[in-house]
């Protein structure tokens, strides 16, 4: 038996599912209306789509986005690259797709509006992670065990970042969201007044 305290919206899925049609539907003709589309791809045999990007803030209001993180670019989930069968060792590498184009709209969860700054808000837990732009260039934050990083620009702004700035700090073991904007501010002056960048650590494998 269900608590009796609990709300009766929860069990309603119907409404949920329809609401969330009503919601993409929304979403679809505000951005055709008000945001300039993306091609995205092809991706080997998948074809090139057009996606709308809306940035949609912690009230809800969808904000049109004039740029994009390369980090929130649109590309099909199920694309693999298969691995030669080991069985056969001289088959060849192939590339086959498991899923076709994607959504028309890609709805980006902003935090607050800062001078030069786009961040999504961040996820996670151990890490917590968030990405953006700092003046255009991408960015990668990520705080884990009383350590945090900014790394910005480059090709690779993960491995390989122009810039890269860490530090220790006594924050709660649990960051909250205004704890991870605070230190992206941080990190954006430390980037913007030209302090130089420190090596990044290899990845653990």
């Amino acid at each position: 038996m269900m608590a009796p305290d609990l709300p009766t919206t929860y069990l309603d899925y119907a409404d949920a599912f329809k609401f969330g049609i009503q919601r993409t539907a929304d979403d679809l003709a505000w951005a055709t209306a008000n945001v300039t589309p993306v091609s995205e791809g092809p991706w080997g045999d998948v074809p090139g789509v057009q996606i709308f990007y809306i940035g949609i803030n912690t009230a809800g209001e969808r904000i049109r986005l004039p740029q994009i993180s390369s980090f929130w670019r649109y590309k099909p989930s199920g694309v693999q690259l298969a691995d030669s069968d080991d069985r056969a060792p001289d088959s060849l590498h192939q590339t086959y797709y498991i899923s076709g184009p994607g959504p028309g709209v890609v709805r980006i969860e902003l935090g607050p509006p800062m001078p030069g700054i786009l961040i999504e808000r961040p996820k996670g837990s151990q890490p917590i992670q968030a990405t953006g732009l700092i003046d255009g260039k991408d960015f990668y934050f990520r705080e884990s065990d009383g350590f945090w990083s900014l790394s910005v620009g480059g090709a690779d702004v993960v491995e390989r970042p122009d810039w890269h700035y860490e530090e220790e700090h006594d924050l709660a073991d649990e960051l909250s969201e205004e704890a991870v904007y605070s230190l992206v501010a941080k990190g954006s002056a430390l980037f913007r007044k030209g302090t130089p960048t420190m090596a990044t650590e290899p990845p653990e494998q």
